[in-house]
């Protein structure tokens, strides 16, 4: 199955992450070894495979502008190694009794094999915790970052299929 990457920050991320999946020692490089896309009939149809495992049964195929002239084949991931959930992330607000509001981000749903909570809150001003974490895992600098590319407008909803490797 074949994944496509665009965003020159973070190709040095996906390389060294394609090294660590194969068991390279990458020397405190920064990984990513995910990504967030929509979730359509594709989508659909890979979280029906095991919704009990998030496995799929096809490896993946990583690749850099992979419709344009630049396109490279960046590496391939067994199947082994891919899981994949089901995920929403939510820009939305908190309304307080003094009819003050507050943003709020959120990302709904599982999210790795040890995850414990299946819901991250971040608002600007938070402390790093474990939004942020999920941003820098996937290729983000900032929660910020992650809520603009995804959900930059009050009210925006992103259904979406997380792919782990």
């Amino acid at each position: 199955m074949l994944i496509s990457f665009s965003e020159a920050s973070m190709l040095p991320y996906i390389r060294a992450g394609i090294r660590q999946a194969r068991g390279e020692d990458v020397r405190g490089e920064r990984v990513k070894r995910q990504t967030i896309r929509g979730r359509g009939q594709r989508a659909e149809k890979l979280l029906a495979c095991d919704p009990v495992g998030h496995t799929i049964p096809y490896s993946l195929d990583l690749w850099w502008k992979s419709r344009t002239p630049e396109r490279e084949h960046l590496g391939g991931i067994d199947c082994s190694l891919v899981r994949v959930w089901p995920i929403e992330i939510w820009h939305s607000f908190i309304e307080y009794t003094d009819g003050s509001t507050s943003e709020c981000i959120r990302i709904n749903g599982p999210r790795g094999w040890r995850d414990g909570d299946a819901v991250l809150f971040w608002s600007p001003g938070d402390a790093a915790g474990a939004f942020a974490a999920e941003a820098y895992a996937d290729g983000f600098d900032s929660p910020e970052a992650f809520r603009d590319y995804f959900v930059p407008n009050r009210g925006d909803r992103f259904d979406a299929v997380l792919f782990k490797w």
